[in-house]
């Protein structure tokens, strides 16, 4: 199939979340499954054009906008797969993404209904008239609804299906109903039916409503997303279209995250020979300045410091373990200052237990992974989560809350059977979450049990091949209904 991957960012050339990782995987796995993938994406100021060898591959590109034309050019980079780069200096030519800090651009609005627009421009720039447009949260909201507008009888898309993939809810791209100009729709679709939203216009909305096929990043967050908790006054919407929804868990990269292979830890280590990580739990506690002793056992946390992460429950529960548990706390992050300034007065009160590095550091991450116990990730709301995988690949062995994808890749340990990979809980409170962390650490004592529990969790597996195979299904059935 010929598939074109539309996104707001990818790694390598730009990040600012889990969205580039997926959006440099996927593609590539697609393509290691025979499809002809072109990744389509703004060439902000951050894609270097000389690091990244851009070439200049088409100029001008005409885009109509809000009843006038703005003009583009296309760059092109190759990395395994094709990247075309949409440019347009006044939109995109800026420091970062979406905006400054907390603060969002004043444009997005009109910056992404521009490069929801100039895709289809591109294409046939490009030439490349594809089976599929996979598109990628409210950034690209709008793609949908023009296909089936302003190109619903364009020959190079009329044999078109649309995928929408929500990464992530509580993201929609709302804005004030002015800007609905911009899309050069009738105000028949300005409505409760179509894009309005509480009388504002919402990008993601439009991307649901208009595509073939909308996917999520888990089974679990699919049904939870139908609910008022979760759906973010989006859950009537996704309830009516249920029938076309679906929840497809993320990959991880095992070329990447592998003890076996991974060249950033000390020492490489498998389940049948777990010596190396020992060496990776003391060269850990060695970095972050806490006293060396493999028998203390340490919990670890790598996340943005917000209330969706339950890192304030976590906070507390930490707190509350330091008067009569022996352990240690690692945590890597950024995030809200009153947060962070909350483990920082952990560590001031007991500078041998807790050990942080606030920023992100990709050797440390992997040093985490290889060298803790335990991880912990007491998420409010959880989309698919990634840690939780690299986490048991490394025989660390995560204590998660049953929500989204946490609840579909860990299995509760079964100490009956010798069974499961991990713990889980339910109740969102720093009573359960310290109960469940002291019957975590009562395991840990029992080294013949969690051993068996580490072997499990390291044989868990779910590369991007795996999730790859699912989209080509959900692709195959979305081009049956076009």
């Amino acid at each position: 199939m010929k598939i074109a991957f539309i996104t707001s960012e990818a790694y390598p050339y730009a990040k600012t979340g889990g969205l580039a990782d997926v959006s440099f995987s996927l593609p590539r796995a697609l393509h290691k499954r025979g499809h002809d993938v072109r990744i389509i994406m703004p060439r902000y100021y951050v894609v270097d054009k000389r690091r990244f060898k851009l070439t200049l591959i088409h100029a001008p590109l005409c885009v109509p906008l809000g009843f006038t034309e703005k003009w583009a050019a296309i760059y092109e980079a190759y990395d395994t797969v094709i990247t075309y780069f949409i440019e347009h200096d006044n939109y995109f030519g800026r420091d970062s993404l979406y905006g400054y800090g907390d603060t969002p651009f004043e444009d997005n609005a009109e910056r992404f209904a521009f490069f929801s627009r100039a895709i289809f421009p591109c294409l046939k720039a490009m030439e490349f008239e594809p089976d599929i447009i996979h598109c990628n949260d409210w950034q690209t909201g709008l793609v949908p609804v023009f296909r089936k507008t302003h190109y619903a009888s364009d020959p190079s898309f009329t044999d078109t299906a649309v995928i929408t993939t929500v990464h992530n809810v509580g993201y929609q791209g709302v804005f004030h109903r002015d800007n609905f100009i911009w899309t050069e729709l009738g105000w028949d679709l300005c409505t409760a039916e179509g894009l309005e939203y509480f009388d504002q216009i919402n990008y993601l909305k439009g991307g649901i409503l208009f595509s073939d096929i909308v996917t999520t990043v888990s089974r679990k967050y699919a049904i939870e997303i139908q609910s008022e908790e979760y759906g973010y006054n989006l859950a009537p919407l996704f309830r009516k279209i249920k029938k076309r929804l679906y929840g497809i868990s993320n990959g991880v990269d095992y070329g990447k995250w592998n003890p076996a292979t991974d060249t950033l830890i000390p020492q490489q280590f498998t389940g049948d020979d777990l010596s190396g990580k020992g060496t990776c739990k003391a060269a850990l506690q060695k970095r972050l300045g806490l006293p060396v002793n493999r028998k203390t056992p340490i919990l670890a946390a790598i996340s943005r410091l917000t209330h969706q992460k339950g890192m304030d429950l976590l906070a507390e529960t930490v707190e509350l373990l330091s008067a009569d548990e022996r352990f240690q706390f690692i945590i890597l992050g950024s995030g809200e200052e009153w947060l962070i300034r909350k483990f920082e007065d952990l560590r001031s009160r007991f500078p041998a237990i807790f050990g942080i590095y606030w920023g992100y550091d990709e050797s440390l991450a992997h040093l985490i992974e290889a060298g803790a116990d335990i991880f912990i990730m007491p998420s409010r709301y959880e989309p698919c989560g990634l840690n939780q995988m690299y986490s048991m690949k490394y025989g660390t062995i995560p204590v998660v809350r049953a929500t989204g994808g946490l609840d579909d890749t860990v299995i509760p340990w079964d100490p009956a059977n010798g069974t499961g990979t991990g713990f889980k809980f339910t109740e969102l409170s720093v009573r359960t979450l310290y109960g469940t962390i002291r019957e975590v650490l009562r395991k840990y004592r029992n080294q013949k049990e969690w051993k068996t529990l580490q072997q499990n969790a390291m044989i868990f597996n779910r590369s991007w091949h795996d999730a790859a195979g699912e989209y080509e299904a959900l692709y195959k059935l979305a081009l049956k209904g076009v």
